[in-house]
């Protein structure tokens, strides 16, 4: 199964054309965050694996809450490995994935066939025929009613288990007026 990752939300704007408003209200609301929110490993800890302490800190506050330990040491393994990097993508990426997956064995992620000509992955010039996700960030809303409007909290995800939907829900939920970008961690082809 083959997944092109082009477009992943269709603009409201581009359907109407010049009879839609050029910025939303929901564009100009501030942007809201919850206390984690990962912008790259070059970003020092919290929001970043830049400068990790060796175990994961636990919280004194309610709203950051403690840092789930695996996705702890899989935001540190950026620093330990020579053959994975990290790009941030606006969308459309410009990515054909396919899934790896042996017939009938489970899904262990997606890797890159294709790149297409001028794209925002072409521009970026790291992402190449071969390399496999390994890791993807993806926005959700921890809470409930009863604690107040939940508040979005972006994290980078292990990918080496999704499957397609998987994948493309957890790049899909990169949007504005959150999510300017989508960092990907791919790991490059042998």
């Amino acid at each position: 199964m083959k997944l092109i990752i082009l477009a992943t939300a269709a603009s409201v704007g581009s359907a109407l054309g010049p009879l839609a408003p050029s910025v939303s209200a929901r564009d100009m609301m501030p942007k809201k965050l919850g206390a984690r929110w990962y912008t790259g490993y070059q970003t020092a800890y919290p929001n970043g694996a830049k400068d990790m302490p060796d175990s994961p800190p636990e919280s004194t506050s309610a709203t950051l809450g403690d840092h789930d330990p695996k996705l702890f040491n899989f935001w540190k393994q950026i620093n330990e490995q020579d053959d994975v990097y990290e790009v941030a993508l606006a969308r459309p990426l410009g990515i054909v994935f396919e899934e790896i997956a042996p017939l009938g064995a489970a899904p262990a992620g997606v890797k890159v066939i294709e790149v297409s000509e001028g794209s925002n992955a072409e521009k970026a010039g790291c992402v190449g025929v071969g390399d496999v996700l390994v890791g993807v960030t993806a926005v959700r809303y921890p809470g409930s009613a009863y604690l107040g409007a939940a508040k979005p909290e972006r994290d980078i995800f292990p990918a080496h288990e999704m499957n397609f939907d998987t994948v493309v829900e957890a790049i899909g939920s990169n949007e504005p007026p959150e999510c300017d970008d989508v960092i990907l961690r791919l790991r490059r082809a042998a």
